[in-house]
């Protein structure tokens, strides 16, 4: 049984694991660190090559660090993707203030130790208690790292989707929920700017002279936020609001910093279609509203695949000897980009941890052996 064997693999190489890891979180790679992401893609292109995986790396923009894609042939027909981010949301010189630590209850610490550094070894190391098992039922099997989840993955999403588009399946290696679920389904998130323009008038001798641009983003607060509906599992969150320089000056320009999240795209997109009705009538006359799409992420919809893809790996986790539950979660992964291509997809296979985006971070080393062992296993699975 394929399952069995990839557990015994993977308890083999638990310390492995722990010392792979704790060279990962010993580099800082924050999302605008490039040379710090850069750092953790050499240690990775060097894994992927001692696997034998064809290794393509890519600079997207100067800004950001590389995409790297590993790519390996097998017996089988299916192209399978699995993907993790190489950068975290801390700062140069956090790795040697915490670095990676293990306490007395066997939990890992130290900056990206769960998101998502865990979840790129789970990726190496799964793939490589395949290839050593002779599992290569896979007719190619794509290992792709990003550098820069954690800000949006304003070059790093379009690039992985050009990598996943047409896949038979992809998991995406967040590591599970805290209690230890996976993941099925995510938030779509749209982020926008409005800029109100109005006209500027001396507030004290002619403010009739004036069109209120602040005035008029107070009413558009109002609009947006009026939008959530928790019945439609919508929320809409005006997050900054600013207007004018001066007390005494009609205040000629007004912007607002909006996100709206929805489990359904017709929904946010139904929301996104309210928002440009309001914005096309003005409340205060004299005044013109432009809105601007900054992020567009789709959500991770639920889909008969994806469930198909679910159910194998609850049967898979009992077999191995655990049984985790499969969550709904508001966050956005880089999973949201690839379902949208219609790709069947599951996240959070990477081991339980905790903590995210906080010094607390942890990771359960625990929960590596079996949760590498799943990833293995559904990727075989997946492959038939």
């Amino acid at each position: 049984m394929v399952a069995i064997e990839m557990l015994r693999r993977a308890k083999a190489a638990r310390q492995a694991y722990e010392t792979d890891l704790s060279q990962l979180v010993s580099i800082d790679s924050g999302s605008h660190d490039s040379a710090g992401v850069n750092r953790v893609a050499d240690w990775v292109q060097r894994r992927l090559e001692t696997l034998g995986f064809e290794v393509e790396r890519r600079t997207l923009d100067p800004a950001y660090g590389d995409l790297l894609v590993g790519r390996k042939r097998g017996s089988g027909s299916r192209r399978i993707v699995t993907f993790a981010h190489m950068d975290t949301v801390f700062e140069r010189g956090d790795a040697a203030q915490r670095p990676f630590s293990v306490d007395a209850d066997g939990m890992a610490h130290g900056p990206g130790v769960t998101d998502d550094k865990a979840g790129i070894v789970a990726g190496l190391h799964a793939a490589a208690h395949l290839i050593a098992a002779g599992a290569d039922n896979f007719g190619e099997l794509v290992l792709a790292f990003t550098p820069d989840e954690e800000i949006g993955s304003p070059v790093g999403g379009a690039a992985l989707q050009k990598v996943a588009v047409g896949a038979d399946a992809a998991f995406c290696l967040e590591c599970a929920r805290e209690n230890g679920d996976l993941v099925v389904a995510r938030k779509g998130a749209v982020d926008l700017e409005i800029t109100i323009h109005g006209v500027a008038a001396h507030s004290g001798i002619e403010p009739e002279r004036g069109a209120h641009a602040g005035l008029e983003a107070a009413h558009l607060t109002v609009f947006l936020q009026e939008l959530s509906d928790p019945a439609q599992r919508l929320t809409v969150n005006v997050g900054m609001l600013r207007a004018g320089d001066r007390v005494n000056v009609v205040p000629d320009r007004a912007t607002l910093n909006v996100e709206m999240r929805a489990v359904q795209k017709d929904v946010l997109d139904g929301a996104l279609g309210r928002l440009r009705e309001r914005a096309a009538d003005p409340t205060v006359t004299g005044t013109r509203i432009d809105v601007c799409e900054v992020d567009y992420c789709a959500p991770m919809e639920e889909s008969a695949a994806g469930n198909a893809l679910a159910a194998t790996s609850l049967q898979l986790a009992k077999q191995l000897g655990f049984e985790p539950g499969l969550a709904h979660t508001g966050g956005v992964s880089d999973a949201n980009r690839v379902a949208a291509l219609g790709v069947p997809t599951l996240d959070g296979l990477g081991p339980v941890g905790g903590g995210d985006h906080s010094p607390t971070e942890w990771l359960d080393l625990a929960s590596v052996p079996p949760r590498v062992a799943l990833l293995a296993s559904l990727i075989h699975e997946a492959s038939k």
